[in-house]
């Protein structure tokens, strides 16, 4: 794993590029400190980026050794999430992508740690802080508060009180940034910038050839992993529970993307992490390993094709 770190992000330390986006240039509250680091230098924005990766990859880690979601003692699945995220390159360089990823894991362990705690309160309150937290960095991912909700009816019963200690525990974030805001007579542009995030329509041409086919390989793998997930594949009832919290997480990020005309295709990188766990699970336990290694090499292929030819476009 290290090695595919080194060689993905090793063009970035050499040549940094920094394409701006709608986020970077109006960033959300949490996320301004780094692109002010980004705008001294750099390599330290590439260096930020790196850190939150193997940050987040860390999280997935001990989630995982916390529930045993994948059964086989392997961290093949951090792997092709660090493969998923040189897809693009807007996904290597810094954005608010991947500290908003890092505050929605923990939202989403928050609420497996929940299973057959009927009563519990204060991981309700953590996982709607955390998705509340996300936000701050990357104003869409307001949109997995919706998961929130769900995702909590998924792992226990209904029990009102759960369900206003996560809408507190979104709210008071929110709360704080405004009377912050208020307090510091800049509450006209804090709602500008959250509005400018969450609301300019977007007229970007996902074109770019191998990501293309890069992305069509990977949800046919996607459905290839569903398809034996649910087939047999997953035995312990909280694995099932998490991975269709994680299947309902990638209906969000489809939804989100295909259905709002405010959000890039960047939003897709939140589809990497359910992406990532579903495929590992299936190619770590399929029974034809000839099978499972052409598929990594065919994940391999792709990823290094979209580093050598990353602005081929598709004619149609």
């Amino acid at each position: 794993m290290f090695v595919a770190v080194v060689l993905l992000w090793a063009s970035g330390f050499i040549d940094p590029q920094f394409v701006s986006h709608v986020y970077d240039e109006n960033p959300m509250v949490l996320y301004k400190p780094l692109i002010a680091l980004q705008n001294i230098s750099p390599i330290i924005g590439q260096l930020i980026s790196l850190i939150f990766l193997l940050l987040n990859g860390f999280l997935i880690v001990k989630i995982n050794h916390s529930l045993r979601l994948i059964e086989k003692r392997s961290v093949f699945f951090i792997l092709l999430f660090v493969l998923f995220s040189a897809s693009l390159e807007e996904y290597r360089q810094l954005n608010p992508l991947q500290p908003a990823l890092t505050f929605l894991i923990l939202g989403t362990a928050s609420l497996f740690k929940m299973y057959k705690k009927e009563r519990e309160l204060k991981g309700a309150f953590e996982s709607g802080f955390c998705f509340s937290l996300a936000a701050m960095f990357y104003a869409p991912a307001i949109y997995f508060f919706i998961l929130a909700f769900v995702g909590l009816m998924v792992m226990l019963p209904f029990y009102w009180r759960q369900w206003v200690s996560i809408l507190t525990g979104i709210i008071l974030p929110v709360f704080i940034v405004f009377a912050c805001a208020f307090c510091l007579d800049s509450l006209s542009s804090q709602i500008s910038v959250w509005k400018i995030n969450l609301f300019t329509e977007r007229h970007e041409v996902f074109d770019k050839l191998f990501p293309i086919l890069y992305s069509l390989f990977l949800a046919l793998l996607f459905i290839m992993a569903v398809i034996y997930s649910y087939s047999g594949g997953l035995k312990k009832v909280i694995a099932r529970k998490c991975y269709f919290v994680f299947l309902l997480w990638m209906a969000l990020v489809l939804a989100v993307y295909l259905l709002s005309p405010y959000v890039g295709y960047e939003y897709l990188f939140f589809g990497l992490l359910p992406a990532s766990i579903y495929v590992a699970n299936y190619m770590l336990n399929i029974r034809s390993r000839i099978f499972s290694e052409i598929l990594f090499i065919l994940i391999i292929l792709f990823a290094v094709l979209v580093q050598i030819f990353p602005d081929t476009v598709l004619v149609l």
